[in-house]
């Protein structure tokens, strides 16, 4: 009987290993092959395709099926399922917006597909890889990674990747804003779908082709596009899609002023929205909202929609949208006379703004980090393979003589001398880490104390040149004037010492106890001296923050030279202080 089992589970797995697409899967007859198959190598590629099967619809269980395909892939050492189940783990990832997770996995998943010839595979992993690093800005490394998964397409003849290949292509040329190269490649993707008659990537193109008119300003032939892609995506009941298509085609009416076009495509598109809970569409879609009715001078409802995209834009660090939707808020208040609130929503536009700079500014640092965290997972995995084969090994080793018994225990000396180098390796490098961290910690640290000195000193001025001036106004205006010098001083931060002692005891908990531990006779200025001068601050803005002349600072650090029994030696304080 369970020998029978066992060849229906055979012939049933054989059947859904056939080259079809995975959306024809039926997931109720894989589960029900799973529970009688017995043997690791069928389970491993069940539970594969049922993770691929359930990616779009429950994504949770298609990651808890490629976990189980990993454990079992690694107990039997099957490279390809494991390279399989990392393959739909990242996928997984991705959906959650984990990216540098996700990229580990996939880099671990493109190794062994390398090393196993598998071009077909690796192929794929560098297209996901490739979107990850287009989401980081890494637009160099996308593009290498999807012309070289183009050429393994080519030569396959693999029509179906080839396409979706272009259309990445087509889509990181767009991300750039480079619209004619992002056309030929969006086109290229057209051809093939239009030759295979497959109306999924053709609804896809033809939106993404909407899109080039509509940044060409040419509306009519965007909405021709768009509106194909609208009858098709009814057609296949893709509500994502047709939530895109109403959005995009109420941003058109939009740019046209036809607000009444406008308000019914991207009310359209937030009712899908909701419906299906697309986190990375909600803000967009609010955002174009708030413009909309912005533009009508209905600050009511701009306002409503621009704060709700602003804080689950905040919420879900989707920080384009957060940026767009403060410029708004910014321009709302503005046009309100609200300029308190004006002034904090364009603070926050330019904060969002600069971070976005930042993100771009440091992939080169965050590039190398990555190279150096996968460089040192693959020489654990050298390890792993090492004692896997010792263990082999040993088995058959007390058939052979003395001489070869002394070769494995030689062999398992090399193994543990390599392991203790990676775990040193593997020191260095966090401690590389924290010491970053700490820097960028002292710096911000250094930068938020200095903004509040000069937030107070430009505000302290303000209040000054407007009292000189107040008695030339009428007596009216002279309350008006007094009501506006309060305001600004209820602004000054009285307490920026207790902030900075506050921050920089969360980054160095362990400064003050080293410092009165071996220095106990210092007074409470002389620690907060060192404090200053462990950011490497100059005299000139320690004199700006305790509010003393730069001549009575140098007596200062005179004084503490000699207190940390300095005086003698040639030694930088920051240097001193940074190494305790």
């Amino acid at each position: 009987m369970l020998q029978l089992k066992h060849t229906i589970a055979i012939l049933i797995l054989t059947m859904f290993l056939c080259p079809v697409k995975a959306a024809i899967y039926d997931t109720d007859s894989l589960q029900n092959v799973l529970s009688i198959t017995h043997q690791p190598s069928e389970k491993i590629k069940i539970l594969n395709l049922l993770s691929q099967a359930y990616l779009d619809e429950d994504v949770l269980k298609a990651y808890n099926y490629a976990r189980q395909a990993l454990v079992i892939a690694e107990s039997v050492n099957d490279q390809s399922g494991k390279a399989k189940a990392l393959y739909y783990i990242a996928i997984y990832s991705i959906k959650n917006q984990k990216f540098i997770e996700a990229l580990n996995f996939l880099l671990q998943s493109q190794d062994i597909f390398e090393k196993t010839d598998d071009d077909k595979w690796y192929a794929k992993v560098c297209v996901e890889i490739a979107k990850v690093h287009k989401r980081r800005f890494e637009y160099e490394k996308s593009l290498s990674l999807l012309f070289r998964a183009m050429d393994i397409f080519k030569d396959l003849n693999d029509k179906r990747k080839l396409a979706d290949t272009y259309n990445n292509i087509g889509g990181t040329y767009y991300d750039q804003e480079n619209y004619d190269k992002a056309y030929e490649y969006y086109n290229n993707s057209l051809i093939i779908w239009e030759e295979l008659n497959e109306k999924p990537g053709l609804s896809s193109l033809y939106n993404n082709i909407g899109e080039i008119y509509r940044f060409r300003y040419q509306y009519s032939e965007a909405l021709t596009y768009y509106r194909k892609s609208v009858k098709i995506s009814k057609e296949l009941n893709k509500k994502n899609n047709l939530a895109i298509n109403y959005g995009n085609i109420g941003n058109i009416f939009l740019q046209q002023k036809l607000f009444d076009s406008a308000l019914i495509y991207l009310n359209k598109s937030m009712k899908i929205n909701r419906e299906i809970n697309d986190k990375e569409r909600f803000p967009s879609i609010n955002n174009s909202l708030g413009n909309l009715y912005l533009q009508m001078n209905n600050y009511d409802k701009a306002l409503h929609y621009f704060k709700t995209g602003y804080d689950f834009a905040l919420k879900n660090e989707l920080l384009l949208n957060a940026k767009d939707a403060a410029k708004g808020l910014s321009k709302i208040y503005a046009d309100r006379n609200q300029f308190k609130d004006a002034y904090y929503y364009h603070r926050q536009y330019k904060q969002i703004s600069d971070s976005i700079f930042n993100i771009k500014n440091l992939k080169k640092i965050t590039q190398l980090e990555m190279q150096l965290i996968f460089e040192h997972e693959q020489k654990l995995n050298r390890i792993k393979r090492q004692k896997t084969e010792l263990k082999y090994f040993m088995i058959a080793a007390g058939l052979f003589s003395l001489l070869l018994v002394l070769i494995l225990l030689y062999g398992r000396s090399r193994i543990k001398i390599n392991h203790a180098k990676i775990e040193d390796e593997n020191l260095l490098l966090e401690n590389k880490y924290l010491q970053e961290e700490i820097d960028f910690k002292n710096k911000e640290l250094a930068t938020n104390v200095m903004y509040l000195v000069k937030k107070n000193e430009l505000i302290n001025f303000i209040s000054e040149k407007l009292l000189k001036i107040k008695s030339e106004f009428k007596t009216k205006n002279q309350l008006v004037i007094q009501d506006i010098v309060l305001n600004l001083q209820s602004n000054v931060d009285t307490d920026i010492w207790k902030i900075f002692e506050q921050r920089f005891r969360e980054v160095h908990r362990e400064f003050y106890r080293k410092l009165n531990q071996k220095f106990p006779d210092l007074t409470e200025n002389d620690k907060n001296l060192c404090a200053l001068l462990r950011l490497n601050m100059s005299t000139k803005e320690i004199a700006a923050i305790t509010h003393q002349n730069p001549g009575s600072i140098e007596v200062a650090r005179t004084r503490l030279r000699k207190k940390l029994d300095l005086s003698q030696r040639d030694i930088n304080l920051h240097t001193f202080l940074s190494n305790l």
